[in-house]
């Protein structure tokens, strides 16, 4: 056998060439068994490299083909890596939901099979606009991906708030903010510190990045609290006087949430960096091209929209015919079941022993929406010609307030374990009580 063979195999209707390198002790052939999708080496040590042959589709030779844009090295060359994208989490699954939630709107089979459907049909669309933006961010610098993040992190919760304004349907916007917030620091939290504490009897995390974004949870609810206090404690105040002092706390909020940015992206990244060497394995895999991302990002963003438009013209509906308050699907399911992904990896994290990283996923998430979900909305209110204001009114505001608190009680000593998680999750449990039997001034 010579040192160099070449040999050429069908697979799924491709012509792939491989070339063959043997060992210095190999006395016979062996066979070769590969992937498609890996450099691989037999059992003699040979080592196997793969270019798939398509001169005869994209007039390109097998050498320029494997240089470009590295996407030649995988199983089965599909439009958009449409495959890997698919197949890159099981909860991709529930992207069957999307032509459900079409068929119940265009053939009106209710409201209520539309949201169902239409709720469904974003948690997947959800993560996958995690995954999207981190495969942008691959390309980038530290600042560009951490603007990326920032801006498409919460995406989906801004628009449903959108789409929400156009309706009208401010107090919807205003739960769904303030629920975004309550699941990420009592539900998910919680579950991380439950469920990683039945695995390991106590887990270590980074006390001054906790204590900073409890402070900063602390801050954005002082910036609702005020309002509704300004607005109970005077009753001749107008209410202009109050959106005036709302939009004007929004774009201060809006600068605190700049300034995190660069403390950690900048000044204080060193705060992160442990985690991150010790989270290897965590990493993103650069699995799609900048073009592909971009384009995946475009379409995931509109499908989101989309749904979107189904999900909130179906609230009032739904709720009518479930009989369930208005104020309770907007601040307890919209945010459990649109977040579902983002709230499952937390857990999972926190069950491997990674606390610092699951902390970072259902703290942040909270800081992210008080600091710029919340004012975003209220700016873009603004904009619109809507009279959006941060007065959430007293009963939601006492609730936001006490979750901060107890949170910033429970992750000033640095420890999770599980009784502290039980806490957090009976805790969420009683405010969602308190929500399904609260009487909203709207009368939802």
């Amino acid at each position: 056998m010579s040192s160099l063979e070449m040999k050429r195999h069908v697979r799924r209707g491709e012509m792939k060439m491989m070339t063959v390198v043997p060992s210095d002790d190999e006395e016979e052939e062996d066979v070769v068994v590969y992937d498609g999708s890996h450099i691989i080496r037999t059992p003699n040590g040979r080592e196997i490299k793969s270019i798939v042959d398509r001169t005869n589709e994209r007039g390109l030779s097998p050498s320029d083909q494997a240089s470009s844009e590295g996407c030649c090295m995988n199983s089965s060359f599909t439009f958009l890596q449409t495959n890997r994208v698919i197949g890159y989490s099981r909860i991709n699954w529930l992207l069957l939901a999307m032509p459900l939630a079409i068929i119940s709107y265009f053939a009106n089979f209710g409201d209520g099979p539309t949201f169902l459907f239409s709720l469904l049909a974003l948690i997947p669309q959800a993560q996958l606009l995690g995954l999207f933006t981190e495969q942008v961010a691959l390309y980038t610098n530290d600042a560009i991906g951490g603007l990326l993040n920032a801006t498409f992190g919460n995406l989906t919760e801004l628009i449903i708030s959108i789409l929400a304004l156009r309706k009208d349907m401010m107090r919807i916007v205003q739960v769904s903010l303030l629920g975004s917030i309550l699941s990420n620091c009592l539900l998910v939290l919680g579950s991380a510190f439950l469920l990683g504490g039945l695995r390991h009897s106590s887990q270590k995390f980074n006390t001054q990045m906790a204590t900073t974004n409890s402070g900063l949870l602390m801050v954005s609810t002082m910036a609702m609290l005020l309002p509704a206090a300004l607005d109970a404690a005077d009753e001749e105040r107008s209410a202009a006087s109050v959106l005036s002092f709302s939009r004007f706390t929004a774009v201060l909020l809006l600068g605190v949430y700049g300034l995190l940015m660069y403390f950690q992206i900048k000044t204080h990244r060193h705060l992160l960096l442990e985690d991150e060497e010790n989270d290897d394995e965590e990493e993103e895999e650069q699995i799609l091209t900048l073009k592909e991302a971009i384009i995946w990002l475009a379409i995931d963003t509109a499908l989101i929209s989309f749904f979107s438009e189904l999900l909130v013209g179906s609230i009032e509906g739904s709720a009518a015919a479930w009989n369930v308050p208005k104020v309770f699907i907007g601040v307890i399911v919209i945010p459990i079941v649109g977040n579902a992904a983002e709230h499952a990896s937390a857990v999972i994290v926190a069950m491997k022993g990674k606390m610092e990283l699951s902390l970072g996923i259902a703290f942040g998430s909270a800081v992210q929406i008080a600091l710029f979900g919340v004012p975003v909305a209220v700016i873009v209110a603004w904009m619109m010609g809507k009279r959006l204001s941060l007065d959430f009114h007293v009963f939601e505001t006492a609730v936001v307030l006490v979750s901060t608190l107890a949170v910033g009680f429970l992750v000033g000593d640095g420890e999770s374990n599980y009784l502290k998680g039980a806490m957090l999750v009976v805790a969420y449990i009683i405010v969602s009580a308190a929500f399904f039997v609260h009487k909203d001034e709207e009368g939802t």
